[in-house]
């Protein structure tokens, strides 16, 4: 059966103390996060500049949760959906909940979507009613009514929906809890209701408690990635709750694991069960085919339930994973990068040799002050080090404002010569400081033009494609 939300203010307040002093260690990919970090079944967005994660509500409270970020990384609440329940839920789930739980939000033909479920605890008398603005910051949103009901009648449960979009560009709803699993369904472009009929596309038939839910579904290169949780959510430091995936080349299935195991009849590769640290990870959502964020219970700090980022990788047989090496750079290999805007390539500028030396984009000339030796260090990060100078790449000075200058610089391990290398796609990367979170950027299309770094706006000139050259 579902699970309740255990979220209420007292433990919220400690868990924004707590988050100010959270760091995290063990892999470049994983968003370091301040601020009001705490966030149950997220779903995340970005709209121009600013990142929003909508998640469950407070219990014994009204509304969804939203938290809003200039960077990803600090966090802030803001005023809730729903401070007040709408009369009309009461007809579908006459004894729900106060707070409203496991929110979507999409953004399709013109409008932020959010998908939002009401349920009564420990039954399937539920469902998923839908609300949307054409902007997330305005703060203005719609009431556009019930999605879909379940109640004792029904072999499901209608909460946890997820809005998917289709190659051909039309939308689906998948949803489920526990019960007979993961359901989906065809929506109607205009009213983004179902339009009949629903498709059975996972479940966990042998468990005894069926639990699997929170279906998140992704299109990339030619397959629907269907990600779930399987088992026990929402228990502190008690909690089993881990992400587990499979794909198709139909988004009505059938989901296969790595193994061939169809998802329907118990399959799921498991993408992420938690470590010693963050128990119970689950309630995933993939956005961009780049970033996965979900939740966990923090055993460093109390058990707290926190939001989790991570930048997601694809090996080279297109399964999801959080390992970098498997993005396909190859640690201790010589790499030329070369700018996607200008065409032109990293190097140091005069084959110097001298800490502090400018790096500038220049004309491919095979040069070795072109080529930069890319290691994989143990904590997930990468360092470029010049092929002739045997120096770093670094942000110089240690700088976090926008163009702050990319140098060479002997090799002292800090931060700020370490880099994290984020595919985004058709063979480009963007390149990420550690201590700046910055993106390096090539400023220009002439030779001699400026390497530097700026906060990334998926610009060209900040997407770099990695050719290994020895």
């Amino acid at each position: 059966m579902r699970k309740k939300k255990r979220l209420n203010a007292k433990t919220m307040l400690l868990a924004v103390l707590m988050v100010f002093a959270l760091t995290q260690t063990s892999s470049a990919d994983f968003w370091e996060l301040s601020g009001d970090a705490m966030l149950h079944d997220p779903s995340m967005i970005k709209e121009g500049n600013t990142w929003w994660a909508l998640g469950t509500g407070e219990v014994d409270k009204n509304g969804l949760r939203v938290l809003r970020s200039d960077n990803g990384t600090n966090w802030s609440a803001t005023p809730v959906i729903f401070p007040q329940p709408l009369s009309w839920w009461s007809n579908y789930v006459p004894q729900h909940e106060t707070n409203q739980w496991a929110p979507d939000v999409q953004f399709y033909n013109g409008r932020y979507w959010v998908y939002y479920s009401v349920s009564k605890f420990g039954t399937n008398t539920s469902m998923i009613g839908l609300t949307s603005t054409e902007s997330i910051s305005s703060g203005n949103w719609r009431d556009d009514g019930l999605v879909i009901s379940s109640n004792s009648s029904n072999n499901y449960n209608a909460i946890d929906g997820d809005l998917v979009i289709d190659a051909n560009g039309d939308p689906w709803l998948s949803f489920g809890s526990f019960w007979s699993g993961i359901k989906l369904t065809r929506l109607d472009k205009n009213t983004m209701k179902p339009t009949g009929q629903l498709y059975s596309i996972a479940a966990r038939p042998n468990h005894p408690e069926h639990a699997i839910e929170a279906p998140n579904i992704s299109y990339k290169d030619g397959y629907y990635y269907l990600f779930v949780s399987f088992d026990k959510c929402c228990q502190g430091l008690d909690s089993t709750y881990k992400i587990a995936y499979g794909r198709s080349t139909s988004i009505t299935g059938p989901y296969l694991d790595k193994n061939g195991v169809n998802m329907l009849n118990g399959g799921g590769t498991i993408l992420d069960a938690g470590n010693d640290r963050f128990i119970g990870p689950g309630h995933q959502d993939v956005y961009n085919n780049n970033i996965i964020v979900r939740h966990a219970y923090d055993a460093q700090n109390n058990g707290l339930p926190r939001l989790l980022i991570n930048d997601l990788y694809w090996d080279s047989n297109g399964w999801p994973t959080y390992d970098i090496n498997a993005a396909g750079v190859l640690s201790g290999s010589k790499y030329k990068l070369v700018n996607r805007a200008s065409g032109k390539v990293a190097e140091v500028t005069a084959k110097s040799t001298a800490d502090g030396a400018d790096v500038v984009q220049w004309s491919d000339n095979g040069g070795t002050n072109q080529h930069w030796t890319i290691t994989n260090l143990t904590n997930g990060y990468s360092k470029l080090v010049n092929v002739n100078s045997k120096k770093a790449l670094e942000i110089y000075s240690w700088d976090t404002t926008n163009g702050g200058d990319a140098v060479q610089y002997s090799d002292l391990g800090g931060n700020n010569q370490q880099w994290s290398l984020v595919p985004i796609g058709n063979g480009y990367y963007k390149i990420i400081n550690r201590h700046s979170g910055k993106a390096l950027d090539g400023f220009g299309t002439a030779n001699g033009s400026d390497i530097i770094q700026y906060d990334y706006l998926d610009g060209t000139n900040q997407q770099w494609q990695l050719v290994r050259v020895y």
